[in-house]
């Protein structure tokens, strides 16, 4: 079965980002934040809310989503790179606890152009379609208060509308 060598050869289309984006735009915005990964993080977007932390890598590769031999392949190609985003959300974690949000980043493979059953998980890795993405990360119990989220949100990057007019410190 043919394998992707490289991080580059899967890269999603800015327009499947930008799906999953606009996706990601029904969850309540005062209780979720998506922050785009940045450099060094594997993934395409995190997402920090009240249901906890997930690194999203967009896979945008047409075909049938499959399971065989321990790999989901998509058409005839495996998906690489499970463990290295499983070591992404980790680094995520640690992130996120120097800033006192105790909180495990849940590692997530969104399919946008394949044909994709129910959800499930592959190598610690939940793998999901676009459609069922707002469902898995809004129907969790929340483990976050309001402001440690959007602290989380911060410690990753992301501007909160006013942080410019505060008093103290962010960060």
């Amino acid at each position: 079965m043919p394998r992707f060598g490289s991080r580059s050869s899967v890269d999603p289309s800015p327009a499947a980002v930008a799906r999953v984006t606009g996706e990601l735009g029904r969850l309540d915005p005062f209780s979720f934040w998506v922050v785009p990964a940045g450099p060094t993080t594997r993934g395409d977007l995190v997402v920090v809310g009240a249901t906890g932390a997930f690194v999203i890598e967009v896979c945008s590769l047409p075909g049938r989503l499959e399971f065989g031999r321990g790999a989901p392949t998509v058409g005839d190609l495996v998906i690489p790179g499970l463990l290295r985003l499983k070591k992404a959300a980790k680094h995520v974690t640690t992130t996120l606890g120097r800033a006192s949000v105790f909180v495990e980043a849940e590692p997530v493979l969104c399919v946008t152009g394949a044909m994709a059953g129910a959800p499930t998980t592959s190598k610690g890795v939940a793998i999901l379609h676009r459609r069922d993405l707002v469902t898995h990360i809004s129907s969790r119990p929340r483990v976050l208060e309001h402001g440690r989220a959007q602290r989380g949100a911060r410690a990753l990057g992301m501007t909160i509308a006013g942080d410019d007019r505060r008093h103290f410190t962010v960060g």
